[in-house]
């Protein structure tokens, strides 16, 4: 019972996080052993999954996994630093990012901030919610340049996840989901002080 009630919690909590996103740059960097497997290019920490394919839904929890969410487009900014990283390490492949039109057709909505998906870059006739069945985003490489199509959520491709950028200007933390951090921390151990004997 007391297990159950702690996994509820956890799942609860796990359930309730949100990303924040910002501004990428072309400059990659590699984060320090406990950032890993996230790299950072610009301001922003992504883990691109390049080895496992998975349908979006599937590629959504495993972000989650990681703390994180999959990837949130802002600007052209990122999409190019996004596109030269990829391009440049032989990653021509489809990636799903955090864009569908699931609760309204046509209307392209970011699902982990609920806000509608402020910069796009369609290829060429995209979005054409081919057999009215495409509703999930992805990115897809053409001539080395990649580009947002719509495409069935149960398509199996890889993905790219974005970590909360929890840097301030100064370099100082800003964790906004410390509480709920700590708060699982001492949960995981809880199980250990729990069973410990005197």
């Amino acid at each position: 019972m007391q297990n159950t009630a702690k996994y509820i919690l956890f799942l609860y909590l796990y359930a309730g996080f949100l990303s924040q996103t910002s501004k990428a740059e072309n400059n990659v960097t590699v984060l320090h052993k406990n950032e890993e497997p996230f790299i950072q290019i610009g301001d922003n920490y992504y883990l691109i999954n390049a080895a496992v394919k998975m349908n979006w839904f599937e590629a959504f929890l495993y972000c989650r996994s990681y703390d994180s969410d999959l990837v949130t487009i802002e600007t052209e900014v990122e999409m190019n630093s996004l596109s030269f990283y990829l391009t440049t390490n032989a990653q021509l492949k489809s990636f799903w990012i955090n864009a569908n039109d699931l609760a309204t057709k046509g209307k392209y909505m970011s699902y982990s901030n609920g806000r509608p998906v402020a910069y796009t870059k369609w290829g060429a006739g995209q979005p054409d919610n081919s057999g009215n069945n495409e509703n999930c985003v992805h990115l897809f490489a053409k001539e080395n340049i990649f580009y947002m199509n719509d495409n069935k959520c149960t398509a199996e491709i890889f993905a790219i996840c974005e970590k909360p950028n929890r840097l301030g200007s100064q370099g100082n933390d800003i964790c906004s989901t410390c509480g709920l951090k700590k708060l699982i921390e001492i949960l995981q151990n809880s199980e250990n002080v729990l069973n410990c004997r005197a």
